[in-house]
């Protein structure tokens, strides 16, 4: 087997041990975050992620509360359902004094509340007595800030750092600052309120009299600041007060009769919430907590179209975002090329001295294509004509992209090969080193034609010829068809593997096909490029045992040479790459498969922490023993994770729309056997709106018209 990854940077993510074994608790608003432990705190002898950060950078590294010395014992620990605070309970341990115990254990009671607003932590702690006598404790705050970029967290070794200063104290405040190889000085300030009888080298400290039930407060709050910040998208404005709306008080709204899956709806609407980021263009869905609070051109694409139906206005900015910063130029170091969609967005010291190429980076062959098909499929919801023609020049620059650097040998697929020496070798969403290969375990060699990237293509083209058409140019709209007709013809004639009933998951750079079992034809369902007569072997292969755990479909079949299913992209199960495995089921009517695979997830979602879908998990079998198994360093929450509950329900309803004929309609509707019942209201199209009732029956599901606000009409179709 040869194992050479041809990247020239490794940027995988080191697990920590100490923190894979502790409950993390996180909070993101704009272009800063934080991870703690169930206490609130960020303790030093932990290795990891945990921290406060702002763009990019971590300002905050060690953050312990004790009292008398001693860390309090956790009694309780939750993210508020708005996701906008976390909320912790603490209480003490016994207290010698001198004739034996001076304080009992739990007869104080700490209330830790932690929330973020722009570039700042902010910490609320009450102290309540509930000892039957007057009591003296000591409360210490202890802290420290490393600045370290989030690569270097993730695990990235640095030759050279720059310079810490020392701590600069004043009776309330610490300030804490370290200028970068980049010559920004980054400043951490801690201010407390009331100020503290004693600020000593890292540490606050107060001497407390508690008299019975009694309550003191002390609030203190942490701000990060850059003297000289690096270019791109400015610090977002002050996010909203603590319990602002999500998502759906201000879009649709959907309910069941279930409620394990409309917590599993709320708590994935307030992920959402919490990872769109302000951006000049509006609101952009950053890729996750904690290692990716960036833009990624793939993710944010992905995450909008999962949102489309119910929340257009992501859509909306994630175009005019991304085609603000199209390639215009040829950079190798960035692959950047004229109408390329950018891969990742970075801020930070190793971004800005150019030890990582994310400044921002190119290398993904799909979000080009994937800009297209979410310009296209916009326009089909809202038939916004005003914005796709305001965004048509950068989604034909985005077709010349695909026709020309993203098909260098002009064969009419879409291929890569990095040029970037820090470059990423594989640019699908696999983006491992090792996710693309032979079924000797060989690593294909570039230039690469992936599976499913040639299903965006195609739908990138259908969606072309759809827009060129609104705007007006028919001869625009039948080149673009053609064109997707001889992708579509070409791509079932060389991707399929008639041996295994399946497609191969890439052309290699010798157009030798990688005869490998993967979850990427799912994609090509989706998207509508598989011929119908051989959506059914998909399908059942995708459902066969060394490819469906039970909790969802693999990445990789069990049965491959590199199968692993504790690796990131070769036997793990991903819920943003089912969901559209589901979406692609549903569209060539594959009814049951559909089912079982969405009932996988949502069985999946109930085992894991806050009752979310992770970025992704471990593909061991599903036993009735134990629920799914965790990835380590998986982000949660996740966009396109978090998305793809939302993606379900538009799947198994099949809803499809149609502004510019003015038509809403729901194809095959169905439920599966956990829900009776699905009302969606204020469901968008172009100006109208509508109010669905779907009701599970013995063949299908009925759909009610509840309401309905406009000139659009709804079918149902069989």
């Amino acid at each position: 087997m040869d194992d050479h990854i041809p990247a020239a940077a490794d940027f995988h993510i080191q697990a920590s041990p100490q923190v894979a074994t502790i409950q993390k608790l996180v909070l993101k608003r704009g272009e800063s975050f934080l991870v703690c432990d169930r206490c609130g705190d960020f303790p030093a002898h932990f290795e990891g992620e945990l921290g406060f950060y702002h763009e990019g950078t971590r300002h905050l590294r060690w953050l312990e509360l004790r009292l008398n010395g001693e860390r309090p014992l956790p009694l309780s620990a939750e993210i508020a359902p708005g996701n906008d605070r976390i909320v912790v309970g603490l209480t003490n341990a016994d207290v010698d004094g001198p004739r034996g115990v001076g304080i009992p254990r739990n007869t104080i009671y700490l209330d830790r509340h932690l929330a973020l607003s722009s570039a700042c932590l902010h910490q609320i702690l009450t102290i309540s007595s509930f000892h039957a006598e007057t009591c003296e404790v000591t409360l210490e705050l202890i802290f420290n800030a490393d600045f370290r970029d989030v690569f270097e967290v993730r695990g990235m070794h640095r030759e050279e750092r720059g310079r810490l200063f020392d701590e600069e104290r004043e009776r309330g405040s610490v300030r804490l600052r370290y200028r970068g190889l980049d010559d920004v000085v980054r400043t951490t300030t801690l201010a407390f309120d009331p100020p503290p009888m004693l600020v000593a080298a890292h540490r606050a400290v107060y001497h407390l009299t508690l008299v019975p039930n009694s309550t003191l407060r002390v609030r203190f709050t942490v701000t990060a600041a850059n003297d000289d910040g690096p270019s791109g998208p400015p610090a977002p404005p002050a996010m909203t007060a603590p319990g602002a709306a999500a998502p759906a008080a201000a879009g649709t709204r959907i309910t069941t009769d279930s409620d394990g899956f409309n917590a599993l709806l709320e708590r994935s609407l307030v992920d959402l919430q919490m990872l769109l980021t302000d951006t000049p263009q509006g609101r952009v869905p950053y890729a996750g907590v904690p290692w990716y609070v960036a833009p990624f051109g793939r993710d944010s694409l992905i995450t909008a179209l999962q949102m489309l139906p119910y929340h257009a206005e992501v859509a909306a900015s994630t175009l005019r975002f991304l085609a603000h910063w199209q390639g215009r130029i040829e950079d190798a170091f960035r692959d950047e090329e004229p109408g390329k969609i950018l891969h990742e967005y970075r801020r930070g010291e190793m971004a800005n001295c150019r030890e990582i190429p994310f400044i921002p980076y190119y290398g993904s062959v799909d979000a080009t294509p994937l800009f297209v098909v979410l310009l296209a499929e916009y326009a089909r919801w809202t038939g916004d004509l005003a914005l796709a023609g305001a965004l048509w020049p950068a989604a034909r620059a985005a077709l010349d992209w695909m026709s020309t650097y993203g098909d260098r040998d002009g064969d009419g697929y879409l291929e890569y090969a990095t040029r970037s020496r820090l470059g990423l070798s594989n640019q699908g969403w696999k983006d491992s080193g090792d996710a693309v290969m032979h079924a000797d375990g060989a690593l294909a060699r570039p230039p690469i034609a992936l599976a499913e990237v040639q299903g965006y293509a195609y739908a990138a083209y259908e969606g072309a010829a759809e827009l060129a058409q609104l705007l007006g140019d028919d001869t625009e709209a039948a080149r673009w068809r053609r064109r997707a007709e001889a992708l579509r013809a070409a791509f079932n004639r060389d991707f399929w593997l008639e041996h295994e009933g399946f497609y191969s998951l890439a052309l290699d750079g010798d157009k030798r096909p990688c005869e490998v079992i993967t979850s990427n034809p799912g994609h090509c369902l989706w998207t509508g490029v598989v011929d119908e007569n051989q959506a059914g072997a998909v399908a059942k292969r995708l459902l066969a045992p060394d490819m469906f755990s039970g909790w969802g479909i693999r990445t990789l079949s069990a049965r491959e040479r590199r199968y692993n299913p504790m690796s990131y992209h070769n036997g793990s199960v991903w819920p943003h790459d089912n969901a559209i495995a589901v979406a692609g089921l549903r569209r060539y009517r594959l009814a049951e498969h559909a089912l079982t695979v969405a009932t996988a997830l949502v069985d999946a979602a109930r085992c894991f922490e806050h009752g979310r879908l992770p970025e992704l998990f471990c593909g061991f079998p599903r036993h009735a023993d134990h629920g799914p198994i965790a990835y380590p360093v998986s982000c949660a929450p996740q966009a396109w994770a978090a998305g793809s509950v939302l993606q379900l329900v538009t799947a198994l309803i099949g809803l499809e729309a149609n502004a510019a004929s003015g038509r809403l309609t729901c194809h095959g509707p169905m439920l599966p056997p956990w829900l009776r019942w699905v009302e969606i209201h204020d469901l968008r199209v172009g100006s109208s709106s509508f109010d669905l009732g779907i009701s599970r029956g013995r063949d299908g599901a009925s759909v009610e018209l509840i309401a309905r606000r406009g000139d659009a009409e709804l079918l149902v179709r069989r």
